[in-house]
C-alpha cells in the first residue's frame, strides 16, 4: 500500500521571512580541498551528510488538465507501490462542477484520459480551499471523497455540504455508485474534510461539522441545540458502511481545514485549529487528537505549540500530517500569533502526547495564511511544500486564506536541518492548495495555476 500523503495547503511569507534562512548549499565544488586531507578526515566529507536537493531537482511542470477560467479546481495526488502517479482535478462546465482521475505511468510525462469520479453530474462543491481526497487500496481499489452542495438560502452563503464517498475496484477505471456520509443520522453540515487509509486498509475520515435541522418552511437551519465540531468516521469493509460519526472537539475554528493521518499499528490522529476562550482575546492554535486504537476513542487533543494566536475570526487552513516507519508522526501549521507568524514544522514520538520544538519554516513581520504540506518518502525522507506569495498577495494584511499568486518552494528535513531548494517548482504563478505525496523513489506536487491550469512537477529521489 502506498504511503499517501497529501499535501493539501501551502503559506505565504513576507520578505523578512525569507532573509530569515540561510540556505544550504548544495554545490559540490567547495569540498575540493577536504577530500585532500588525510584519509582519517574523510569520514567527514558534508556531501554524505547534506542531500542536493538541485541534483535530486524536480521536473518542468507538466499540464494535466485546463479548467474554465471562472473555476477554482484544487487538485490531489497519490503515488501506488509501482509508482503510478493518481491525479485528481476538479473542473466546471455550464456551472456545473464534476471530479476527473488522470493517470501516469511513466513519471508525469504522459497522462491518461480523464475518468469521471463522480457519477451524478455536477454533484461536487467548488471549493479551492478544499482538495477531493484520493486513496489507494492493495488490491487495484481508488478511495475518492469530496463535499458536494446545494442552496439552502437560511444557510452560511446559501450553501448546504454533505461528504460524498466513491470507490473504484478497477484501479481508477470506472467508480461505483456513490455513497452520503452520515446519511442516516441526524442533519448536519460537513466541511473541510479529510480522508486517510491504514495499511490494514481501514478507511479513515474527519470534518467540520455544522448541526442543522429542517424549519416549519421546509428549509435548513442551523441547530443550535447541539454541538458543532470535529467529527469523525470509520470504514472497515473498503468503505461498503462507516461507523456512527463520533464528535471528537466541539470547540474547533469553523473554517480551517481537518487533516488525518493513520498507520498500522492502530494509531489514528485528527489535527484541527481549536478555539480557546472567547470574545476578542479567544485564542485559535492548531491541536492534534491521537487514537491508539484504530479510532475507536480519541484521547483529549493536544497542541503542537502554544503559539497564542488571538484572532477572532477563520484562517482557512490546517496542519497536514505525515508518519514515518518508525511511527513519528510529522506534521506543518500555519500561525498568525503576533511574535512569530508564518508557517512551521514539528514531530510526535509519543502518538501524539507531546511535539518537539518547532522548527520555523518560513516567517516575517507579516505572514498571511498560506498552505504547507508534509510528506514523508520510502527512505523516511521528510518533504515539505509551501506556498511563497512575496510581493504578490493580494490578501493583503487580511487574516484568511485567499486566492492569491504564489511560487512553489520544496525543502527536506534532514538530521534536525531544513534544506530548502534554491529555487520554485513552478514557472508561473500558482492560485490555490497544493497537494504532494511520495512513493516508489518519486515525490510529487500537484497545483493549480492563475489562469485555471493544473500543473504537476516530480523528482526521482
Amino acid at each position: 500500500m502506498n504511503k499517501a500523503i497529501v499535501i493539501v495547503a501551502v503559506a505565504i511569507v513576507a520578505a523578512a521571512g525569507i532573509s530569515a534562512f540561510a540556505l544550504m548549499s548544495t554545490e559540490s565544488g567547495s569540498e575540493a580541498t577536504i577530500i585532500q586531507e588525510p584519509v582519517a578526515e574523510k569520514p567527514e566529507i558534508v556531501e554524505e551528510e547534506i542531500p542536493d536537493l538541485n541534483a535530486n531537482s524536480f521536473s518542468a511542470p507538466t499540464t494535466i488538465a485546463q479548467s474554465m477560467m471562472a473555476a477554482q479546481p484544487a487538485p490531489n495526488v497519490t503515488i501506488g507501490d509501482d509508482g503510478k502517479i493518481y491525479v485528481l482535478y476538479q473542473d466546471t462546465v455550464d456551472e456545473k462542477t464534476n471530479i476527473f482521475l488522470k493517470t501516469s505511468t511513466d513519471n508525469a510525462k504522459s497522462f491518461s484520459e480523464p475518468v469521471r469520479v463522480n457519477l451524478i453530474d455536477g454533484n461536487v462543491a467548488l471549493d479551492g480551499r478544499v482538495a477531493p481526497t484520493i486513496q489507494l487500496g492493495d488490491n487495484g481499489e481508488v478511495y475518492v471523497a469530496w463535499a458536494n452542495s446545494r442552496h439552502e438560502p437560511n444557510m452560511w452563503m446559501g450553501n448546504y455540504r454533505q461528504l460524498i464517498f466513491t470507490s473504484s475496484l478497477d484501479d481508477g477505471k470506472t467508480f461505483e455508485p456513490s455513497i452520503t456520509i452520515g446519511a442516516d443520522e441526524l442533519h448536519s453540515g460537513k466541511y473541510f474534510q479529510h480522508m486517510s487509509i491504514d495499511e490494514q486498509g481501514g478507511i479513515h475520515m474527519a470534518w467540520l461539522d455544522g448541526p442543522t435541522k429542517m424549519n416549519s418552511t421546509g428549509y435548513m437551519e442551523k441547530d443550535k441545540s447541539r454541538d458543532r465540531g470535529v467529527r469523525y468516521t470509520q470504514s472497515l469493509d473498503g468503505g461498503a458502511t462507516f461507523d456512527t460519526s463520533k464528535l471528537i472537539d466541539a470547540n474547533a475554528c469553523p473554517c480551517c481545514n481537518v487533516q488525518t493521518a493513520a498507520d498500522g499499528e492502530g494509531n489514528v490522529y485528527v489535527s484541527w485549529r481549536k478555539v480557546f476562550g472567547s470574545g476578542d482575546t479567544q485564542v485559535r492554535d492548531m491541536v492534534v487528537a491521537a487514537s491508539t486504537d484504530g479510532g475507536k476513542t480519541f484521547g483529549a487533543p493536544v497542541k503542537i505549540h502554544d503559539d497564542g494566536f488571538q484572532f477572532k475570526g477563520c484562517v482557512h487552513v490546517g496542519a497536514p500530517m505525515a508518519i514515518d516507519s518508525e511511527g513519528t508522526l510529522h506534521v506543518a501549521w500555519y500561525t498568525g500569533a503576533t511574535d512569530r507568524q508564518g508557517m512551521y514544522y514539528a514531530t510526535s514520538t509519543d502518538n501524539g502526547q507531546s511535539f518537539s520544538e518547532p522548527m520555523p519554516i518560513l516567517t516575517g513581520d507579516w505572514v498571511p495564511p498560506q498552505r504547507i504540506f508534509v510528506a514523508v518518502d520510502n527512505d523516511d525522507k521528510v518533504w515539505l511544500t509551501w506556498e511563497d506569495a512575496t510581493g504578490l498577495s493580494t490578501n493583503d494584511k487580511a487574516w484568511r486564506y485567499g486566492d492569491t499568486q504564489a511560487m512553489i518552494f520544496t525543502a527536506q528535513v534532514i538530521d534536525g536541518e531544513l534544506i530548502r531548494a534554491d529555487n520554485p517548482i513552478n514557472e508561473g504563478d500558482a492560485k490555490t492548495l497544493t497537494n504532494i505525496d511520495s512513493d516508489s523513489g518519486l515525490v510529487s506536487i500537484v497545483w493549480t495555476e492563475t489562469d485555471n491550469s493544473v500543473k504537476i512537477a516530480t523528482s526521482e529521489n
